[in-house]
């Protein structure tokens, strides 16, 4: 018998997600505010509920990937929301990145419907949303993981449970200050390399080769050199991210320098009129930074 998977936040990366779900061979419930989306989907087989609370009464298994807290919280908690009701047996696959006492708040409101809930944060960008490949780091019971286990893999490749609920987004703030400290040393190397009169697309190909290859150096520093930046990834929601990051570090009294530093150059990213670029518009910051006018040397 084919299960019913309900889908909330159809955006950059939760539209393709939820497409490999249908694709996959599971009957498809969104809920949107978006009449297009609601049509797109309509055109692929999936059925559209009138809200939350309605997608709860149909689906047992529901996955949602929303820009933050507060958004999944109003979708939770709210007067339509899935724990307006009663909500046995459901299961919520929140993939959004939040922080992990966000995830445990959420657990705790569906937890008096009758729901449980996985954080399961993925990384991969819109393009391993698209592909099916995205990388899904899952925190929660391990009764909730298996049986969650049949969607994840509709939806990614790499499927790992890290640990109870909220270690999904413990691991996700790790992998986003990884790559946002990376993003600060690509963008150094490309600065440096144009001021000694060298290609930073060479730099980049020579580099990409060697102990300095990393996924932000073939995709991130592409992206800039390129003039690719539309979203993607983008650089208010790496922003938000590395406060994640910092807040978990902080909740544990360790030293993060240089999250800490990554965060304000996001910061300062967004200031300058890039927030809704892709994140790789840090590399614009360092333009700015170096005197350069947006846009010179690449």
């Amino acid at each position: 018998m084919k299960k019913t998977i309900g889908f909330i936040g159809l955006g950059v990366m939760g539209a393709g997600m939820a497409r490999n779900v249908a694709e996959a061979g599971f009957d498809l419930v969104v809920t949107t505010r978006s009449p297009d989306k609601a049509d797109i989907f309509r055109k692929i087989g999936a059925c559209v509920a009138e809200n939350p609370a309605e997608l709860a009464a149909r689906c047992d298994v529901i996955v949602t990937c929303v820009p933050d807290a507060s958004a999944l919280r109003a979708l939770v908690e709210g007067e339509s929301g899935l724990a307006a009701g009663r909500w046995d047996n459901g299961l919520l696959i929140d993939c959004s990145t939040i922080a992990p006492f966000e995830t445990t708040e959420i657990a705790r409101a569906l937890a008096k419907a009758g729901a449980s809930v996985i954080d399961a944060p993925v990384s991969g960008g819109a393009k391993g949303a698209d592909s099916g490949t995205l990388t899904i780091m899952c925190g929660g019971a391990g009764k909730d993981f298996e049986r969650a286990r049949d969607v994840l893999q509709a939806m990614g490749k790499n499927i790992h449970h890290v640990g109870p609920l909220g270690a999904g987004q413990a691991v996700k703030a790790c992998n986003q200050l990884m790559v946002s400290i990376n993003m600060m040393g690509v963008f150094e190397a490309i600065g440096l390399a144009r001021a000694a009169g060298v290609d930073p697309k060479v730099m980049r190909e020579v580099l990409s080769t060697g102990a300095a290859r990393s996924g932000v150096l073939e995709a991130h520093a592409l992206r800039y050199l390129d003039d690719s930046l539309q979203p993607g990834f983008r650089a208010e929601l790496m922003r938000k991210d590395l406060g994640i990051a910092n807040a978990v570090g902080s909740h544990f009294n360790i030293t993060q320098p240089a999250t800490n530093l990554a965060h304000q150059m996001l910061i300062a990213t967004c200031n300058n009129g890039h927030a809704g670029l892709d994140s790789a518009a840090m590399g614009l910051l360092y333009e700015t930074l170096n005197g350069l006018s947006e846009g010179e040397g690449r």
